[in-house]
């Protein structure tokens, strides 16, 4: 209550201090923009910048193309280096990676390597933040090393979302959707001002579908879709100096979860020594326990007949059923101001936000009747940040500068309950007499723990120009970092530790008060950039820079033991790019072509690394945790490809390429891959065109693209996990202003060749020996109808 408290005065301290708008602008910052100009305004740098004139690689897009690419999610963005996958076997739980750089699993104390921002402000969990995609003034995509604007986690780029703000107009909208798999979305916006000098402006959405997974057993769905959102922005303007801007978001999903199909087994008693072996051999034995691999190959049979098709037991009842019915709950509810003020020549901004997220779900990690891993996993935390800037120029505008200081607190716990193997577990317990009989909750794992995590950062930054060709640009940055942590893996229902700190299944585990560990620990560093930019005109722009950023330490919040509670330290990454930015004039149209090349060094590199626990005594794993480690030295390098092309006749074509590789210099484990979720070769192209129809009949507008990856591994270790190379298409007609009445209708259609292909794979081939796969959406199609006034 009492940082809640220091979040609202930040607000209000906000609302009154003297400091101006720069990136608080009434329209788009590309609508602003005249009709195929090709200019493009981004704020890759914390102010308004022309895309043509930053010396980042950067790719923006407005909220007009985001409709025109069908893009209602993050995971739709097609982006050079750009790569979203699932967090292991859970869709709503976006992984984005850029340049190579990636986090495999979101936990409290795990930041990712991609920073994400709605409104200027950091949202450090992913949870609901890939449906905010709606009602934008643009999305921005920076690539490569942020790291003393933005600060930590920002080691592969950074993805900013900017939300419409309130205008002084009077407008609104309305539309609904309907589609195949029983589609139904409703949306509405509504802007209001409220006099000369506040804006109010609300826009939300409701979207229900079915799921394309189904289990046979029961006829349950998966893969489904049920979550509203909405969105409410309040802009007081009570002089032209003056600028204050309050949001308020929120989203809550409550839907049955993300199929997860077994892929394959590592099972063998004569040459695998994984958990599973040892079960498969205790049952050719004669004990009457699941036969996996004739599961497997049923559940190949019946994908193969049928797509996305499944038979679980998860909720079915009986002993072995711990955790129940799978589902997958997610809550996020922020609330956050921006202040700004002219001074005449230096402005004075104020950010502070305050986020709520909650997420909570059941799992079926392998999607046949057997019983391998079905974990319960529950997350909270509550993060509150606050950042005050001052920019200006000076010299007769020769220097730019921006100064700061941010300061960010979460606080969170994570609950993660379930058995691994529970036939195996019984059979370890209680021996076979009871293997029929006894409850496999009774052997349930519980893992609780608490978080915090404390950061404050001061930073500038300054571009001088030399001449008006040269300009040399660098920045500074001091970040400290401070976690604290506590676990307490416990075995509740036997009022014991999940752990045997002896090794030896004749004497008892520790009771439930011996079982909890705890651990802090400080960071700080230094991260800073420095390039030199070269425009021999206003068309063309070169730069060179080096960069440097951080991913701060923390502690693996599944750790079983006070040993494995060590921390991890802080990675970083020093990087060098080249870049060149050409603009073109095509006729009353445009051509811009943008290309990077950049070479990054990682050190201390961290790596998540699932691992088998004895928490029996018996000597043999039979659980599995993800712990980080400090594990290597790498380096990342490639290449960025971008051209756009717009004529007067209502033509527009784009196209990227990407190359991305990864070479680990030292700590590289025997047999790992080293570029899992990331392809070697991205590429894609699209079009939108305005067809030649009466002005008074409307605009129609057809647009398509494509997308293009190359193979990739899903998993760490195993050739099952590996995804062979796919494209994508999707296409989209819409029809806007029929015959000047306001009203709009689009046919869309996404996959559109219902390509089968997966988005992520849980490989725990060694831990437990099994992996199993996450696929993609098939083919879904609909119809738009809507009514701007």
């Amino acid at each position: 209550m009492k940082n809640y408290r220091l979040f609202l005065s930040a607000c209000a301290i906000g609302a009154v201090l003297p400091s101006a708008g720069v990136l608080a602008q009434d329209a788009s910052p590309q609508a602003a923009a005249p009709e195929n100009s090709g200019e493009i305004i981004v704020t890759a740098r914390r102010r308004e910048e022309s895309l043509q004139d930053v010396p980042i690689a950067v790719t923006a897009l407005s909220g007009e193309a985001l409709k025109q690419q069908g893009v209602r999610s993050v995971a739709d963005l097609n982006v050079p280096s750009l790569k979203i996958t699932t967090a292991a076997s859970l869709r709503n739980v976006a992984v984005i990676a850029i340049r190579g750089q990636r986090t495999q699993e979101s936990q409290l104390l795990t930041d990712p390597a991609v920073g994400t921002y709605f409104a200027e402000v950091v949202q450090p969990r992913p949870y609901g933040f890939g449906q905010s995609l709606y009602d934008l003034q643009s999305v921005q995509v920076l690539k490569g090393v942020q790291g003393t604007l933005f600060g930590r986690n920002v080691t592969g780029g950074a993805v900013l979302v900017e939300p419409n703000h309130p205008k002084d107009v009077l407008e609104g909208e309305v539309r609904g959707s309907i589609g195949n798999y029983d589609l139904r979305e409703v949306y509405g916006m509504l802007n209001v001002p409220l006099g000369d000098k506040a804006a109010f402006r609300i826009a939300g959405k409701r979207r229900e579908r079915d799921g394309f997974s189904r289990d046979v057993s029961n006829g349950r769905d998966y893969d489904d879709q049920n979550f509203k959102t909405f969105r409410a922005s309040l802009l007081l303007k009570p002089t032209e100096e003056l600028e204050s801007l309050f949001i308020l978001d929120y989203f809550k999903a409550k839907e049955h979860g993300t199929a997860v199909f077994l892929t394959a087994l590592r099972n063998n008693p004569a040459t695998d020594t994984t958990p599973l072996a040892r079960q498969e051999g205790l049952r050719r034995l004669g004990l009457p326990l699941t036969d996996f691999s004739a599961q497997l190959a049923q559940a190949r049979a019946l994908f193969a007949a049928k797509r996305y098709r499944m038979d679980i037991a998860s909720g079915d009842g009986g002993n072995l059923d711990v955790t129940g019915l799978p589902y997958e709950h997610n809550r996020n509810l922020g609330i956050q101001n921006k202040t700004t003020f002219d001074l005449g020549g230096v402005t004075i901004k104020n950010i502070a936000g305050y986020r709520e997220v909650s997420r909570s779900n059941v799992q079926d990690y392998d999607g046949i009747p057997g019983f391998i891993l079905s974990p319960f996993q529950t997350v909270h935390a509550k993060n509150y940040s606050e950042e005050l800037q001052v920019q200006g120029k000076t010299l007769g505008d020769k220097l730019n500068y921006t100064v700061g200081g941010f300061y960010f607190l979460e606080k969170g716990s994570e609950l993660s309950q379930g058995v691994s193997l529970p036939e195996l577990m019984i059979l370890g317990g209680r021996g076979p007499a009871g293997l029929l009989t006894t409850p496999a909750s009774l052997f349930s794992g519980d893992n609780p723990s608490d978080a915090r995590a404390e950061t404050y950062a001061f930073y500038g930054a300054a571009s001088y120009a030399f001449t008006p060709t040269l300009t040399l640009s660098g920045g500074l940055r001091y970040n400290n970092d401070k976690r604290s942590v506590r676990v307490a893996p416990i075995r509740p229902n036997l009022n014991q530790c999940a752990f045997d700190p002896d090794n030896n299944p004749a004497t008892p585990a520790p009771p439930i008060a011996q079982c909890s560990f705890s651990n802090k620990k400080g960071w700080d560093a230094f991260t800073w950039d420095a390039t030199l930019q070269y425009e021999p005109n206003e068309n063309l722009t070169a730069y060179a820079s080096t960069r440097r950023g951080f991913r701060a330490g923390g502690f693996s919040l599944r750790a079983q033991s006070e040993a494995a509670l060590r921390p991890f330290n802080p990675e970083t990454v020093q990087e060098y790019e080249l870049g060149l930015k050409n603009r073109f004039d095509v006729g009353a149209g445009y051509l811009n072509t943008t290309a990077a090349i950049f070479y990054q060094l990682g050190k201390n590199v961290q790596k998540q690394n699932p691992i088998g626990i004895d928490t029996n005594g018996d000597g043999q794993a039979d659980t599995v945790v993800t712990v980080i480690t400090n594990s290597a030295k790498q380096e990342n390098y490639g290449l960025e490809l971008e051209a756009s092309l717009a004529l007067n006749n209502g033509l527009k074509l784009g196209a990227y390429y990407s190359y991305v590789d990864v070479n680990v210099l030292k700590g590289a484990i025997v047999g790992e891959f080293q570029m899992r979720g990331i392809p070697h070769h991205q590429a894609g192209a699209n079009i939108a065109y305005r067809l030649p129809i009466p002005e008074q009949m409307g605009q129609l507008t057809l647009s398509a693209n494509v997308s293009y990856q190359s193979r990739v591994p899903l998993d760490d270790r195993d050739v099952d996990g590996i995804e062979n190379g796919y494209a994508l298409a999707k296409a989209r007609l819409n029809w806007d202003n029929i015959g000047g009445s306001g009203i709009g209708a689009a046919l869309f259609v996404d996959n559109a060749f219902n390509k089968l292909y997966r988005v992520g794979a849980l490989g725990l081939m060694s831990e437990i020996g099994f992996l199993s796969s996450v696929y993609g959406e098939p083919r879904t199609y609909g119809l738009e109808v809507g009514l701007k006034f």
